[in-house]
């Protein structure tokens, strides 16, 4: 029921920006345009996003691999559009993670494990984010006073952010004992605070349970910690293999801008869309709105305006947001049927 709350209140936002954001900007012009939109560019567009997606896949392979697990194709595909479903209806895409988690630990991976993958995935994506952001300001140095305060100071502060973040990780993981104690310590004071709350007493453990809960806690944090040095010692060929991965992916993810615009009949600018995608990028991981819905077509409309004509710049960001977005919906839907079936078929086969 949740769920389908978080899926009524993006779509509707996210749609009701769109349409005012289109009705705003079509024009007889755009109405002339629309005839002479290139399918074929659309396409790409398209077949941009699913090679990310398969990207994604196949990264998550290979850092399985790292650790010694063998997890079938398919399995990883549906965690991973689920993940993107569960991330397109949660706040700051706060979901995906969790998500991954969980079907990764079902797939064989002690949960440990499954968060050093999962974790793993996201320092790439810091790494890989950090460096496409400056090639891309690097590349649009003649639009610095443009961009300044809309785009270099925010950019600036996120970059400053992800390398305090990559130290505390750093530190957690080479120090394994600190690590512990500090989600032992979180773990301890919720349960606590869970047990002397009423509104909240259904859903405590217990004094036994909590226990046995923590103490679950603190073997899956060493479980973590150890699977992470693994990567930093023998799984280092897996990392350099992902991290190119993950550099393939997110360029092929932000190169669907640019097929956009070319469908439009407009310049590639790739540069100028690359650094804007980072930038809508960090906006969509603001834990504000379910899938950063009417932020990002704001945000989107605000950046492009530059580069897109007016009267096009509405039916630009329906685009770029069906493609990016919303095809997340139907993915994540049919990956849910899909695992539904698998669980139902794995009961029947214990069940014999």
């Amino acid at each position: 029921m949740r769920s389908r709350r978080w899926i009524a209140l993006s779509l509707l936002v996210s749609g009701a920006v769109l349409a005012v954001l289109l009705a705003a900007t079509f024009t007889p012009e755009t109405r002339a345009y629309l005839g002479e939109v290139s399918i074929a560019a659309l396409l790409l567009a398209v077949g941009l996003r699913a090679g990310a997606i398969l990207c994604r896949v196949a990264r998550i392979r290979v850092l399985c691999g790292g650790l010694g697990y063998t997890v079938p194709f398919r399995s990883i595909m549906v965690a991973q559009l689920l993940s993107l479903f569960a991330g397109s209806i949660t706040p700051g895409q706060v979901g995906g993670e969790p998500v991954r988690i969980h079907r990764l630990s079902r797939s064989g991976l002690a949960v440990g494990d499954a968060v050093a993958v999962v974790v793993t995935e996201r320092v790439l994506d810091l790494a890989v984010f950090v460096v496409l952001t400056l090639a891309a300001l690097l590349a649009v140095r003649h639009l610095w006073s443009y961009l300044a305060a809309t785009v270099l100071y925010p950019v600036a502060a996120f970059l400053l952010l992800v390398l305090v973040l990559l130290l505390a990780l750093a530190i957690f993981v080479r120090r394994p004992s600190l690590t512990k104690r500090v989600a032992v310590g979180v773990a301890a004071r919720v349960l606590d605070r869970c047990d002397r709350s009423r509104r909240w007493l259904r859903f405590c453990p217990g004094s036994e349970g909590a226990k046995t809960l923590t103490e679950r806690i603190g073997r899956e944090i060493e479980t973590f910690t150890t699977g992470s040095s693994r990567f930093a010692r023998a799984g280092r060929r897996a990392l350099g293999g992902a991290l190119l991965i993950a550099a393939l992916e997110w360029i092929l993810y932000f190169s669907v801008a640019s097929a956009l615009l070319v469908a439009l009949g407009l310049p590639l600018s790739f540069p100028e869309s690359l650094l804007f995608q980072g930038v809508l990028q960090m906006v969509a991981t603001i834990p504000l709105i379910p899938g950063s819905a009417g932020i990002a077509e704001i945000g989107a409309a605000t950046l492009y305006h530059r580069i897109v004509p007016t009267y096009l710049l509405g039916l630009y960001v329906v685009l770029w947001r069906l493609i990016l977005y919303y095809l997340n919906i139907p993915l994540g839907l049919l990956a849910g049927a899909l695992a539904a079936r698998e669980g139902a078929d794995s009961r029947r086969t214990e069940n014999l």
